[in-house]
């Protein structure tokens, strides 16, 4: 009884209540570790990299050999498409090029007059073809007329003898005598026969007028070409076109010593001056295109994984300006040399392009803050 009393006894005591200090440590503890989770969330979130102002370039190499004449730019100078940038001399192309000019006209002129010799040699020629071929087709129409003539004739003794040979089977003594209808189915004979002969002969004379026909029209087509090989027309041709072949190539030399903006851009790092030799393909100097400038950050490998193609990113200048750009290009680092060294450990460079608003004016190189 008394061991239960005291149980009771035990169970009215109150706990103690939790030292102050310890509540303290606890919500310091709490706030402490709710500010770190917020700085890291906002970390994540928000991460700054260094990046810079990077532009294509186009290099500008000298397209002959020569001497460098002059520069018609300089460095840091805006140029158009197809401005003119330097000359490139050393070799006589304008007096070439006159000569050849001359040569040109010389041979045209030359031309011109035996093409006019070969119509007078070739209208004379013409005409005596022509005439034997007028004779040729009228002796062909003749030929015809008489074989048309000796067919009637053939057809009409033909007839008669086929007459006499019914009139002979039907015949009397008392009217015709049959010695007198012999005669005369001879004689039909002999002339049907002759007709027959008269035919073939004038097809033998058909077939060589025909022939010589397909000669002399033959002649006539080459005749053109004959004259022209005889006048010596082919050769000046031939030479004309040459002369023409070489002055297009003197052109198209004169106009590659003439180099030229094969884009807007602005000029720099020329590495020739004027007076030096050049060898084609040299470099001369650079084109900067600035109108599409662009950004390039150098993240660590470490966190490569939080960007992807297609992006979007922020930029703040040095002037405290934001502005927007996509993920353009992310290198791949498949082995330490395609990896940056920075200050943060090996990095992998992502290509950053600007749109929304235009990006503000800084240097190349300038450095920014892309913030993701």
């Amino acid at each position: 009884m008394a061991a239960h009393n005291t149980d009771n006894q035990n169970c009215d005591i109150p706990e103690a209540a939790c030292p102050p200090m310890r509540l303290l440590l606890i919500a310091v503890l709490a706030i402490g570790a709710g500010v770190a989770t917020n700085r890291l969330l906002y970390a994540t979130a928000n991460q700054n990299y260094v990046g810079r102002i990077e532009v294509d370039s186009m290099t500008i190499r000298a397209p002959v050999d020569g001497i460098l004449q002059n520069w018609e730019v300089t460095e840091g100078q805006v140029v158009d498409p197809q401005a003119l940038l330097c000359n490139i001399g050393g070799q006589n192309l304008n007096r070439q090029l006159q000569i050849q000019h001359q040569e040109v006209e010389r041979l045209s002129a030359r031309l011109t007059t035996l093409k006019a010799e070969v119509d007078v040699k070739l209208h004379e020629h013409l005409s005596t073809v022509e005439s034997d071929i007028y004779q040729a087709e009228l002796q062909t129409a003749e030929l015809l007329q008489k074989k048309y003539y000796y067919e009637l004739e053939r057809m009409a003794w033909r007839d008669q003898r086929e007459s006499f040979e019914k009139n002979k089977s039907a015949a009397s003594s008392k009217t015709q005598s049959g010695d007198e209808l012999d005669d005369k189915l001879i004689n039909c004979m002999l002339k049907e026969e002759s007709a027959l002969n008269s035919i073939e002969a004038a097809d033998a004379q058909l077939e060589i007028c025909s022939t010589r026909l397909e000669k002399l029209q033959k002649q006539k087509e080459e005749m053109r070409e004959r004259v022209q090989q005889a006048v010596g027309l082919s050769e000046i041709e031939l030479r004309h076109e040459q002369s023409k072949a070489e002055l297009e190539n003197l052109e198209l030399q004169l106009s590659l010593q003439k180099v030229r903006a094969a884009s807007v851009g602005t000029i720099a790092n020329i590495r020739r001056r004027p007076g030096e030799y050049v060898k084609a393909g040299e470099v001369l100097a650079e084109l900067f295109l600035l109108d599409e400038a662009y950004a390039v950050a150098d993240v660590p490998t470490s966190h490569s994984h939080n960007f992807q193609v297609e992006m979007p990113v922020r930029c703040r200048f040095p002037n405290g300006e934001t502005r927007t750009g996509v993920v353009t290009h992310m290198a791949i680092a498949a082995s330490k040399e395609d990896e940056v060294q920075s200050p943060n450990g090996p990095a992998i460079p992502m290509r950053i392009e600007q749109t929304g608003a235009l990006w503000p004016k800084i240097p190349i190189g300038g450095q920014i803050t892309v913030i993701r």
